[in-house]
Order: structure tokens, then sequence, then C-alpha cells
């Protein structure tokens, strides 16, 4: 008995081959593209693959006889400063490097952190010139932190100094008795809730509290006495009350080596570190680079879409089971405009 053959046996055996051609390609520019991928992701490793061993900064560089720049900008903190001296470390190891400088500008920050960064320079100074140049502003926990560095050079319009130490607190007793609120504390001393803004400070705890600045303001005046013993007597009383200075002042007062433009900074350090350079020095910025991550995000995503095209060429129909792979990125612009009610 005569059967009407199936519209699907009606497919030209022409159009198997070329579904089987593509499919073919495709399946070669994935596996291009993933061994081109594994190259890049070997050649650029992402910060998660990287150990305390490994060059975190300076690894992805290609260069010899430079100076590693160093930025300190923004408030110091004790994160910011772990990380300040994670770069300062790893370019003293690197024989690459000859010299290091630091651009500086920062109203300052906590004190640990100011002298975490100090000393790590105080260090490393000893192996490798350090030169420091300050932009707008390198006040407080920003000049000590660096004030051990070979070399200070700043723009005359920068602010330099702030010798002191400050702490801010508040008392909310007003507040709490028209909330009518009553705070319950438990100490083991006296002193053990000096500051607290739940009571009026007694003139014990100013005292108290004022003796533990001073005697941080004294931990401040004598690191910068130790890396700077030309700045006089004189100078160190005017500037520990908490001012600060424009640049030239503070040239002429030996806070900073000289005034001048960042070039002449990078021509100093070269000099120091026994390059002939000069300005034109190659200055390696010591920045954690984010493009191997991204990288890695753009890789998957690739790999993704490749997929999807290999199954589509082939003819083939995903499983109701298997899981949907969606982009990683999020998107740069809503497609909905929103409304305001």
């Amino acid at each position: 008995m005569f059967k009407e053959p199936d519209a699907r046996d009606k497919r030209p055996s022409g159009v198997l081959l070329v579904l089987a051609v593509v499919g073919a390609l495709t399946l070669i520019a994935a596996m291009a593209f993933m061994a081109l991928a594994l190259f890049a992701i070997k050649l650029f490793p992402t910060s998660a693959s990287l150990d305390d061993g490994e060059q975190r900064y300076l690894g992805h560089h290609s260069f010899s006889n430079a100076l590693a720049g160093v930025k300190i900008e923004g408030a110091i903190l004790p994160e910011m400063a772990e990380e300040i001296v994670k770069k300062l470390n790893e370019a003293a190891k690197d024989k690459r490097v000859k010299g290091i400088l630091l651009d500086i500008n920062s109203p300052g920050g906590s004190v640990v952190a100011s002298q975490e960064i100090y000393d790590t320079i105080n260090r490393i100074k000893e192996k490798m010139p350090v030169v420091g140049y300050m932009r707008e502003v390198a006040a407080s926990g920003a000049y000590y932190s660096t004030a051990s560095a070979n070399w200070l050079m700043c723009n005359r319009g920068t602010m330099v100094g702030s010798i002191g130490v400050i702490l801010d607190s508040f008392e909310a007793t007003q507040l709490i008795d028209w909330m009518k609120l009553k705070p319950v504390t438990l100490k083991t001393g006296r002193l053990k809730d000096s500051g607290s803004v739940t009571r009026a400070w007694t003139p014990e705890d100013k005292q108290y509290l004022q003796k533990l600045i001073d005697d941080t303001r004294d931990q401040f005046v004598a690191d910068v006495r130790a890396a700077r013993p030309m700045i006089a007597e004189e100078t160190i009383s005017h500037m520990s009350d908490g001012r600060v200075v424009l640049g030239t002042e503070a040239a002429k007062r030996k806070l900073v080596d000289a005034v001048g433009q960042r070039q002449e900074a990078v021509a100093k350090a070269a000099e120091l570190a026994g390059l002939k350079t000069g300005a034109e020095t190659e200055v390696i910025p010591m920045e954690e680079q984010k493009i191997p991550s991204l990288l890695s995000e753009i890789i998957k995503t690739s790999m993704n879409e490749l997929s999807h095209a290999l199954t589509r060429s082939l003819g083939l129909r995903q499983s109701s089971g298997q899981p949907q792979i969606h982009t990683p990125f999020p998107l740069l612009k809503s497609s909905e405009t929103k409304t305001s009610p």
C-alpha cells in the first residue's frame, strides 16, 4: 500500500550537508576560541588566582629599569594602607624596579594606617629611592606616612603639614532626654566609657582623652624629626598645632625638599636611582588590573553564545531540563523608561 512520504523526508540531503559543515566549522571556531581564552587567562591571571608570592601589580607589565608609581589618594584608612604596603613591598622585590614615585593627594587618615606606610617606606628607602610628589594636599596622616621618603616635592599651591591629631565625638544627652530614653552602661573601670555619647563628659574624661591624643601627636612629631632632621625646632613647634602651609612656605621650612612639577619629581627619582633618562623615565603605575576579570566574563558569555549557535546550526533542540545560561553582564541602560508617578 502506497504511503505518502513524511514532510521531513522531503528535505534535500544537501541541506543536511550544509548544516553539518556549518556545525563543524562552528565547533572548530569554538575550540580555537577556547585555546585562545586559556592562553589569555594564563598570560593575564585574574586577581583571584594570585597568591601572596606572585606579582599582583607588576606581573602583567613588560619593562626594565623603571620607576614604580604608587598612589596615596583619599583618606588613609586600614584597608587602603594594607594595599599600599603590598604595592611598596612588591616594588621593592622586583629587580626591574629601580625606584618608587609616590603620587600623594590626601587630607590624612587614621594613625596606625599612616604609621604602617611610614615604617614601610622607611625600610624600603634603604634598598631603593622613594620620592614623593604632593599634589593638592598632603596633610596630617598623608604627610606623616610619606615624611620618611628620600625626597619630597610639592607644587607651590599644595597644602602641606597639619602635624596634629584630632578626636571627634558629640554629646547626645539632650536628644536622649527628649526621647525619654535611659541609657544603661556596665563597665569595669571609670574610664572604660570615656567619650561615650550617651552621657556628659567629665573633666577626668577630657583630661584622659587629651593625654591620649597628645601622646599620639608626640609620636607623629618624633617620627617627622627622625625622617627629616633638617626641620628646625621652631618649625616643629609652629606646625604641631595642626596648621597647614602652602608649598612655597613648606619648602622654606624644610617640610619638603623642593617645589616643582611631577616631571621634576620623576627626574629626581631617576637621579637617585642612577638612571640617565631623567623626566622621561618610565613610571609603571601599580594598579590592580581589572581587564583579566572582565576578559573571563567575556569568554564565558562568548562560549555560551557559541554553544547556542552550534545547537541551532545542527538543528538540535535544548532539552526542557537543561538549565538556561544567561549573560553575566548587567545592562548598561535599561530598555524600559520609568515615568514619575
